[in-house]
């Protein structure tokens, strides 16, 4: 089957639909299938291409937004040449993952050439659309999310989401479209725990990587807080921050690493000074998602405050590494842990929070237990179990095109 990959976030951007693709499109390969991406050109991408092999991928001009350069969007008059990439590779079926010029381009083609079309729904955008647009009344963008959504999703054979609170949200946008739940699952090959040992595994060491020997000898003597993701305001870093202004009175040799980069670096660094917390704060930077693995493992509990994500993949990743998690439990990361297992979902309440992480932090039977639970519940994650659902639903769509024809 050839099957072509829409998106506006890629490679080298560093987010959940840039992961979900990858994800998808790796296991589908494996088991025979063609899977193109059409995706914006950043700078440096071709290099970026080459460095990861990354194969059958087409790039189209695009530009930065005013206000998140690592978003782009691909222009209008690439129209053409996308077209003509498409015809090129006669798909069966496109998944389009974006809800941008990409996605209305890719949607005109599928129509004119009657070609079975998926969207997933990978972002609330209702909740993130006064993040970045803040000039914009909330209810207005609200309304306006609400709106431009069900149009876009009306449009597609199928609707994918990855959870059961993102279905019931697009319901009440009135989308009308057959929805499947399919969420990402996770790689074991990239994300699994070798060691019960917390203490053993800060001694490990990446042979000839001075920046992860870096980052073993910063923390190695400490307990340890772990965020991994885009450095976002969306992802509500500044609540760990002030989590662990609380915990660092009865956990003084405590340190919060926020794992990935972004737009609101600076500006958190600076919040971090002004609480004076710069020697328990450990930035890393972009680390490869092939390394993240040892630092899920090493790090003693997986903090993660975002109120506004569709699925929250990295609590799975960190889960399936066995290191328990606290996080606010809003949209898809409470759907991931069933309530509390494998560590705490708790209300958006700063004082509770801390109160978990605390108890997770020295309670050591607690702790085993939430381990062993986070073990447990990952297993019901696996990408090749969700890939396999993905594939009967892309048959089942084609199936039914070609009998219409």
């Amino acid at each position: 089957m050839n099957i072509v990959y829409v998106s506006d976030q890629y490679w080298p951007a560093f987010g959940g639909v840039t992961v979900s693709l990858d994800s998808f499109k790796n296991k589908l390969v494996q088991v025979g299938h063609n899977v193109s991406l059409f995706v914006p050109d950043y700078p440096n991408a071709n290099e970026w291409d080459k460095e990861k092999n990354i194969k059958n991928v087409f790039r189209f001009r695009s530009y930065g937004l005013f206000f998140n350069e690592e978003n782009r969007l691909v222009y209008r008059s690439e129209k053409k040449k996308i077209f003509e990439a498409l015809d090129s590779i006669k798909p069966d079926l496109i998944h389009i993952h974006t809800e941008f010029t990409l996605a209305k381009i890719a949607i005109s083609y599928s129509k004119k050439k009657n070609i079975p079309l998926v969207i997933t729904a990978h972002t609330n955008w209702e909740e993130l659309i006064h993040e970045y647009l803040t000039f914009v009344p909330n209810r207005t963008g609200r309304i306006y999310c609400r709106f431009r959504l069900r149009r876009l999703f009306n449009k597609a054979d199928l609707v994918i989401v990855p959870t059961y609170l993102m279905e019931m949200l697009l319901n009440l946008y009135y989308v009308r479209t057959p929805m499947r739940i399919i969420p990402t699952g996770v790689d074991e090959n990239y994300f699994i725990c070798n060691d019960d040992n917390k203490e053993i595994k800060k001694e490990i060491k990446i042979a000839d990587d001075p920046v992860f020997e870096n980052i073993f000898n910063t923390i190695k003597d400490h307990k340890t807080m772990l965020f991994v993701g885009r450095v976002a305001k969306e992802k509500n870093i500044k609540f760990l921050i002030n989590a662990l202004h609380k915990l660092i009175l009865k956990n003084d040799n405590l340190k919060l690493m926020i794992v990935g980069d972004g737009p609101d670096k600076a500006e958190l660094e600076k919040y971090i000074h002004k609480m004076q917390l710069k020697d328990h704060v450990v930035f890393t930077g972009f680390i490869e998602r092939s390394k993240l693995a040892q630092l899920y493992s090493i790090a003693d509990v997986f903090v993660f405050a975002s109120k506004v994500e569709s699925q929250g993949l990295v609590i799975l990743e960190s889960m399936t590494c066995g290191t328990p998690v606290v996080a606010i439990g809003k949209m898809g990361t409470r759907e991931l842990m069933g309530g509390d297992f494998g560590g705490y979902m708790v209300d958006d309440d700063l004082d509770l929070f801390v109160e978990k992480v605390d108890l997770l932090l020295n309670d050591p039977q607690i702790y085993k237990i939430k381990s062993t639970e986070a073990l447990q519940e990952a297993k019901k994650w696996k990408i090749d179990v969700m890939a396999s659902k993905m594939l009967r639903v892309y048959q089942t769509l084609v199936d039914k095109k070609n009998e219409l024809q």
